[in-house]
């Protein structure tokens, strides 16, 4: 399991962000101002990026230059901050990869038309509306058909995707598409977008109707309406044997450290468990270690590591000075919220010291040594643990990087169910570092590749039971689990 994700990410100054010459349009500079972006993303895929030299992967670097290519023609179009944006992030999208994005260096207003839409089952459904609009909007669990006359699939796919997300063969990602329908976001904005004026919609009775748009800029509404909630990382006791663990947060602050760990012991005293649900919604990934020790506190050590020894999956990373500077980062902020003699400060101690040598000796690949024994010294000691319950894994669209780790462990043991929505998907490069650009826009990308792993490139996990309402209502989604035990 990778032990260090959550920690990568450094941001660097690639130099200062030049003024505008007195002589140049305010089009002509927000035109070469992209370019340089552009161009500077270009660069550190070529110079760090583990794509851009795997033989394993061959066809990468078509996208990195033809992408470039086109990305840079598109520039010549830009007239906004916002079309920046756009243009940074089709060059982006091309990667198919969650870990290669960019943002803004000040955050843009986005716009909406009062309602979101989530995507269940083939249907994209109104899932959330505005408290007061100038229009009719469609009541909560409509299905919207088309607009303006053109198939909602076909906009999402033909019109959005190029900006946002093109791994279409991803369930998830027709979910985080289907958001941007009626949302204008300008984190994520889309090149001369035309917004939809009208829409068909069938309402949950079945009669079909149609509703004119108001796009208007949002005033704090959208904020709680597209995040995703993270509950509190806990375990309840349910009664009956039955224990609910919101493995939601593997990126604790020092804080939510402690918690954790309070969370941990009481795992390693369940011994009457008839079912254990580890319920993943709204978790954003970060260090896989902590999905690992929630695994083996209730399943023991031994049980885990020999899940983790079956598969002969290794990590290598691109020797390059990002890389180097990015795990000095980790280092740095782990100061405060990690003992010195914590497996993952040396882990990550360790990396940084491997990764300086390596570049004095002009390697390519630095390969990343096995992870430690999560417990060494006290497991040398315990009994092993038997779990002889029902274990159930839960999971929203959201689920990739770090909280994909844990569903390939999870899943793994034998008998578990998989509940909930298809997770995202992860390529094989992972674990970020970051550099602003010259715009101020932070670019971040991944520094190293799994080799041999089970899970495919950009591949996901669909559940054996898919719920069909709002993954976020915690009460809904544990009377649904529940009622199949």
């Amino acid at each position: 399991m990778d032990v260090v994700k959550g920690f990568l990410t450094v941001v660097l100054s690639v130099g200062v962000v030049g003024s505008v010459f007195a002589d140049e349009s305010p089009k002509d500079g927000l035109v070469d101002m992209t370019v340089r972006d552009l161009s500077a993303v270009h660069q550190l895929i070529v110079s760090s990026h583990p794509g851009a030299i795997d033989q394993e992967n061959k066809g990468f670097t078509d996208w990195v230059e033809r992408g470039y290519r086109e990305a840079k023609q598109l520039a010549q179009r830009v007239s906004s901050e916002r079309d920046a944006q756009a243009v940074r992030g089709f060059y982006i999208s091309g990667f198919k990869d969650g870990h290669v994005g960019v943002y803004p260096s000040s955050k843009g207003k986005s716009s909406w038309a009062g309602y979101v839409l989530d995507r269940r089952g083939e249907d994209f459904v109104v899932s959330r509306i505005a408290k007061e609009w100038p229009v009719p909007l469609p009541p909560i669990d409509s299905r919207v058909i088309s607009c303006d006359g053109k198939p909602v699939r076909e906009i999402l796919a033909d019109e959005i995707s190029p900006y946002v997300d093109r791994r279409l063969d991803l369930k998830s990602t027709w979910n985080y598409l289907a958001k941007h329908l009626t949302v204008d976001d300008a984190d994520y904005p889309v090149l001369a977008r035309k917004r939809a004026s009208h829409c068909l919609v069938v309402l949950p009775n079945g009669v079909q109707q149609n509703f004119t748009l108001s796009w208007q800029e949002d005033r704090g509404q959208l904020n709680n309406l597209l995040a995703q909630p993270q509950p509190p990382q806990v375990l309840r006791n349910l009664g009956g044997g039955r224990y609910w663990v919101h493995a939601s947060n593997f990126a604790p602050s020092a804080a939510e450290n402690t918690s954790l760990e309070k969370m941990l012991g009481a795992l390693k005293h369940i011994d009457d468990a008839k079912l254990v649900v580890l319920d993943t919604r709204g978790n954003r990934g970060g260090n896989s270690l902590v999905g690992a020790r929630i695994l083996s506190a209730l399943l023991g050590e031994p049980f885990v590591e020999n899940l983790d020894q079956s598969s002969r999956s290794y990590a290598m990373w691109r020797v390059s000075p990002l890389a180097l500077a990015t795990l000095n980062n980790a280092l740095a902020s782990m100061e405060n919220g990690y003992e010195k003699n914590s497996d993952t400060y040396k882990f990550v101690s360790g990396m940084r010291e491997s990764m300086s040598a390596a570049l004095v000796e002009r390697k390519d690949w630095l390969r990343q040594p096995e992870t430690p024994s999560l417990d060494q010294d006290r497991s040398k000691d315990s009994n092993p643990k038997t779990f002889k319950g029902q274990l159930v894994l839960v999971t929203d669209s959201f689920c990739a990087s770090a909280c994909l780790d844990f569903a390939d462990a999870v899943l793994a043991v034998p008998g578990a169910i998989h509940f909930g929505l298809p997770t995202s998907g992860d390529t094989l490069y992972i674990d970020i570092g970051s550099q602003v650009l010259p715009s101020g826009a932070r670019f971040w990308l991944p520094l190293k590749v799994w080799r041999d792993r089970v899970r495919g490139n950009n591949q996901g996990y669909e559940p054996r039971y898919v719920f069909d309402g709002d993954i976020n209502d915690t009460p809904a989604v544990q009377e649904w689990v529940l009622g199949y035990f």
